[in-house]
C-alpha cells in the first residue's frame, strides 16, 4: 500500500476520520512512526487553512498502531491572527496509539530573516551501494524508502560513529506533500542502533519536528539527506536529533526524539 494511497484512504467516520494501514507499514509490532505522524497530521490538515503552512509538529506515541483501520480524532485548539494550533489522537480498537499537536503559521512581515547555510558536500547518493538488498531482513516499511549511506553505517554494526549521514527519498512516486515530508525525515533508523552489535528492540515515545520553510516543487526521485547524531544515551534510552536536508542541500527541517533502546 502506497505512501499516497495510504493518505487517500482517510475518511469521515464520525466526528473524526479514519485510515486504513497495511501490512507493509509494520515497524515491528507497531506502524512505522512517520506515517502515524502524518496521518495525524492530515485529520488536523482538514481542519486548517492550506495557507497555513506546518511549521511544527509534536508526537507522542503512547502505543502500538497495529495494521488495519485506525481512527483519528482532531479538532483546533486555538486560532490567532496568522497560528492556528491544533490537536489529534490517533487509535486502534479503542486504544490510544499516539497524540499529536500541530502548529501551522501564515507568513507575516518581520525586520529579521535568517537563511539556513547550505550543508557542505558529500559524495552523491548516486555514487554510493544501495544498502537494500533482496531478504536483507528488518521492518516492512523500509521497502517504501530508498537508503544511502554517505556516513555511518547500518543497524548492529557495532560502528564506534554517533552520527550518521544518509540520502532518503520515497519510492512512491506521487508528488511530495508537507505528510511525505513528515514521514520522510522519521524513516531512518536510530542512530543507537549502529553502535550496537547484534538487534535490539527499540521504540520512539516522543518525537518533534519544526519546519525551516516551504519546500516543494522538488521531482519525487530526487535524494534528501537526514544528517543525525546521538546527543545523549544512558539507562535504555537514547536522544536523538536530526537535520533534514532537501535536494540542494538547504536545510529543510530539524527534529528532536526519545528512543527506547530494551537492550
Amino acid at each position: 500500500m502506497l505512501f499516497s494511497e495510504t493518505l487517500a484512504s482517510i475518511r469521515p467516520h464520525g466526528a473524526g476520520v479514519s485510515a486504513v494501514i497495511g501490512e507493509d507499514w509494520s515497524q515491528g509490532r507497531a506502524t512505522f512512526g512517520g506515517l502515524v505522524a502524518a496521518l495525524g497530521n492530515e485529520a488536523m490538515r482538514r481542519l486548517v487553512p492550506a495557507a497555513r503552512a506546518l511549521r511544527g509538529l509534536e508526537t507522542t506515541f503512547v502505543g502500538p498502531a497495529p495494521a488495519g483501520d485506525v481512527r483519528i480524532d482532531a479538532e483546533v485548539l486555538r486560532v490567532g491572527k496568522t497560528v492556528t494550533v491544533a490537536g489529534a489522537r490517533l487509535s486502534s480498537d479503542g486504544k490510544a496509539a499516539a497524540t499529536l499537536t500541530g502548529v501551522y503559521g501564515a507568513a507575516r512581515a518581520t525586520a529579521l530573516t535568517i537563511t539556513p547555510a547550505v550543508a557542505p558536500g558529500l559524495p552523491r547518493a548516486e555514487e554510493l551501494p544501495d544498502p537494500n538488498v533482496p531478504g536483507m531482513g528488518g521492518p516492512s516499511f523500509l521497502r517504501h524508502f530508498d537508503f544511502r549511506w554517505a556516513e555511518g553505517t547500518p543497524p548492529f554494526s557495532a560502528s564506534p560513529l554517533r552520527t550518521s549521514k544518509i540520502y532518503v527519498r520515497h519510492r512512491d512516486t506521487a508528488p511530495l506533500s508537507e505528510s511525505h515530508l513528515v514521514a520522510l525525515i522519521d524513516c531512518i533508523p536510530s542512530v543507537i542502533l549502529q553502535l550496537l552489535s547484534a538487534p535490539t528492540p527499540s521504540s520512539s515515545l516522543t518525537w518533534s519536528v519544526q519546519f525551516l520553510g516551504h519546500h516543494d516543487g522538488f521531482a519525487t526521485d530526487a535524494w534528501w539527506r537526514i544528517d543525525a547524531e546521538v546527543n545523549s544515551a544512558g539507562e535504555g534510552y537514547s536522544c536523538e536529533s536530526c537535520v533534514l536536508l532537501d535536494p540542494n542541500g538547504a536545510p529543510a527541517a530539524i527534529a528532536r526524539q526519545m528512543v527506547a533502546v530494551f537492550g
